[in-house]
């Protein structure tokens, strides 16, 4: 998503009165490790499932057709 001037102002003054000027850095980095945490453990999620199975299709020589034609192949 990308911010606009305006946003990102509004953004970083809202930070600033919220946390203030000392403790903005701490808050950010916080949250920086926050965000990586989570890449991690969605990242360990996903690792976790196993793949689906592959599935084999057997079709029975009665039930082919030619594509031109239409009519079972013989």
């Amino acid at each position: 998503m990308l911010l606009r001037a305006e946003g990102l102002f509004l953004l970083i003054a809202i930070g600033l009165i919220l946390f203030g000027w000392k403790r903005l850095p701490g808050a950010m980095r916080d949250l920086g490790k926050t965000r990586r945490i989570l890449k991690a453990e969605a990242q360990a999620l996903r690792d976790d499932v196993p793949p689906p199975p592959k599935r084999t299709i057997v079709a029975d020589p009665e039930d082919v057709v030619d594509p031109a034609s239409g009519r079972p192949k013989q």
